[in-house]
């Protein structure tokens, strides 16, 4: 899993302006949503507490050397494929790439809670009829986690996952696989994402675009579209 600080440079070639929420605004019929941040916590750094050396982690994090090898992942890698790309680019520095094994082996203690609040909104999304989707960065081999921990995705319209598709968030082909594949009009599709990268890259495909900070806020949202009632039980 991924956020990435930069929309890809194909995505934002795209003609089409990214639009963020404007309340009222964009009358939608159907919703995507992300996993990571949105749906469920993902704390990347919970698996390797107690295992890897903190200096060696934050040196990694701050390089920004762990969010480009995880992206292989979300890609579609396997383990020892990232694993050989990291012994490939720093042969003497095995200690980086234990630290992404531990990562993978304890990858199911970085998805700690479910994001509060935003499940009482899926649920009454899903009872009201509304089609839900969900577009996540997630290695496919280790999805089962993220799925079993969100059992409403069971209710969902659909569910795309880069690691299956070998395609990531913010690249434009991706938001256009689901599109095409469920038929939605971007226009009328609602995409909520925690990444700003992502959902720029949304907007650039036409998708109405929701930056998510809060429950609270996507609430306020959907209620102003007409999709939920001012209160959810």
């Amino acid at each position: 899993m991924e956020h990435t600080s930069n929309p890809a440079r194909d995505v934002m070639a795209e003609s089409s302006p990214a639009r963020d929420t404007g309340h009222g605004t964009a009358p939608v019929d159907a919703v995507i949503l992300d996993w990571g941040n949105v749906l469920h916590r993902w704390e990347a750094h919970r698996a390797v507490e107690g295992r890897v050396e903190p200096a060696v982690w934050e040196e990694m994090t701050t390089t920004g050397e762990f969010t480009r090898w995880n992206r292989l992942w979300d890609a579609g890698a396997t383990l020892e494929e990232v694993l050989a790309a990291v012994g490939a680019e720093q042969p003497v520095r095995t200690d980086k790439v234990e630290a992404m094994r531990t990562y993978w082996e304890h990858f199911d203690e970085t998805l700690t809670e479910p994001v509060p609040g935003t499940v009482p909104l899926v649920r009454a999304l899903l009872d009201a009829g509304t089609p839900l989707y969900c577009l996540t960065n997630f290695n496919h081999l280790l999805w089962h986690h993220g799925r079993e921990r969100v059992p409403e995705l069971a209710r969902f319209h659909g569910v795309v996952v880069s690691g299956e598709e070998r395609l990531v968030k913010p690249d434009a082909r991706l938001y256009r696989r689901l599109l095409d594949r469920y038929g939605l009009a971007a226009g009328r599709t609602l995409f909520v994402d925690d990444s700003a990268a992502n959902t720029a890259g949304a907007g650039a495909v036409g998708l109405v675009t929701h930056h998510f900070t809060t429950a609270d806020a996507l609430h306020e949202d959907l209620a102003a579209r007409g999709l939920l009632p001012t209160a959810v039980d």
